[in-house]
């Protein structure tokens, strides 16, 4: 009875290490979005990816996936996905200008911490194609002052919370009898 177990046990090693084998041997995953045989994000001076260089999409930098995008919990907001789409037909028709009035517009009527995010770093985005880029450095510098104050504003919340929790619990636990 071992025997077979053992052997069985050896098995299932041997397939699982053969199936990790063969998904190694594939290459890299795919990211999603991006062409299986496209080049990775072109390299600006001091060896860093230019953010701001074109549409790859799975590479660290504005408006790419982190925000809403496959790779961050949840499902994408509407309306990030509106904005990608009337992105994309400004650029299209050539008014690409016009993108940091729609942004300012998003900011002013948006209270959820995603989209303002995402408004933020792609209204830097077009502020720095022009070469703006300390413009561009002053709205990422207001996008991260504000996630910081709401990030504080989570971790009072929830002090709060832990310590009328505790002061609950301290009140309900009956005294112990000797």
């Amino acid at each position: 009875m071992q025997r077979k177990i053992l052997l069985a046990s050896a098995f299932g090693l041997m397939v699982a290490g053969a199936a990790t084998l063969v998904i190694a041997q594939e290459g890299p995953p795919a990211v999603p979005g991006m062409a299986p045989n496209s080049k990775p994000a072109p390299l600006a001076q001091g060896g860093m990816p230019d953010f701001f260089d074109g549409p790859e999409v799975g590479v660290p930098g504005f408006g790419r996936p982190g925000l809403g995008g496959p790779d961050f919990a949840g499902p994408q907001s509407p309306v990030i996905g509106d904005l990608n789409a009337l992105e994309r037909l400004y650029r299209e028709s050539g008014r690409a200008k016009e993108l940091p009035a729609l942004y300012n517009e998003v900011l002013s009527k948006s209270q959820d911490p995603r989209v303002r995010t995402y408004a933020y770093h792609q209204l830097a985005r077009a502020q720095a194609m022009p070469a703006n880029t300390d413009q561009a450095i002053a709205t990422l510098r207001k996008s991260l002052d504000e996630n910081l104050a709401n990030e504080a504003k989570k971790r009072a919340e929830m002090d709060k919370m832990r310590s009328e929790w505790e002061q609950r619990r301290s009140q309900a636990k009956p005294a112990p009898q000797s």
